[in-house]
């Protein structure tokens, strides 16, 4: 049976929306059900790469990678024609409207685009949107993307409604988790562990798990329902 990976980039065209934490949190919640993940880090201030150095992070289903942008077609065709290949690959680009940014969607399976609960980065959401919208008209593709509320706050309840009243009013298409502000997922930078591997028992570190494993089902439902493409 011929081994499929699936490519999920994290796109956004602004920086400071919780991109590359959110790749660590769901590359420590698929390694935690066993999935092999790669990471391709395609921001040159390396902050994945460099996260998983610093840390020596202990995770034998985990690699990572750093590739110039010119160089990610041909490093995505490597690593899947690995005798091992990772079931997922999950591609961080960085926070600026750059053609890496088209080139990692171009070969995706899915397009995460994570976002503050904020006008400024709904806008640059929207936008991304736009660009996948006319890459998959231009070329006949049918990538999905989701929206992910990102660093939301939890205490209030609100602010929640308004915000996703407003995703609703843009057409957006959201997932239907949040993901809250919470000290687990900063903390990973500071201790190398991701929400799965704290092995905290405290009530944030159990609702930042609970909630990487909500987001990580509607990824499959979302994978699921698509044409999955091979990395190659």
């Amino acid at each position: 049976m011929q081994h499929i990976t699936r490519v999920i980039t994290v796109a956004s065209s602004k920086g400071g929306v919780g991109k590359s934490t959110l790749c660590i949190s769901l590359a420590g919640a698929l390694a935690h059900r066993g999935d092999a993940v790669h990471i391709i880090d395609l921001d040159e201030n390396r902050t994945v790469l460099r996260w998983f150095r610093q840390h020596n992070v202990d995770l034998p289903c985990l690699s990572v990678s750093q590739v110039a942008p010119a160089d990610l077609l041909g490093h995505l065709k490597e690593v899947a024609s690995h005798a091992n290949p990772p079931s997922i690959i999950l591609i961080d680009v960085a926070g600026v409207y750059e053609k890496a940014l088209l080139q990692a969607m171009a070969r995706s399976n899915l397009v995460i685009v994570p976002a503050q609960p904020s006008e400024p980065d709904l806008h640059e959401a929207m936008k991304v949107v736009r660009d996948l919208s006319e890459l998959n008209e231009n070329f006949g593709g049918h990538i999905p993307y989701r929206l992910l509320l990102n660093m939301v706050e939890p205490l209030d309840p609100h602010y929640q409604r308004h915000t996703i009243a407003e995703v609703a009013r843009l057409g957006l298409k959201p997932f239907e988790t949040l993901m809250h502000k919470r000290a687990p997922y900063r903390e990973a930078f500071l201790n190398g562990k991701p929400p799965h591997q704290s092995g905290e028992g405290r009530a944030s570190a159990i609702k930042a798990v609970a909630e990487m494993d909500a987001i990580i089902q509607e990824i499959d439902e979302v994978l699921g329902m698509t044409n999955v493409q091979e990395a190659a």
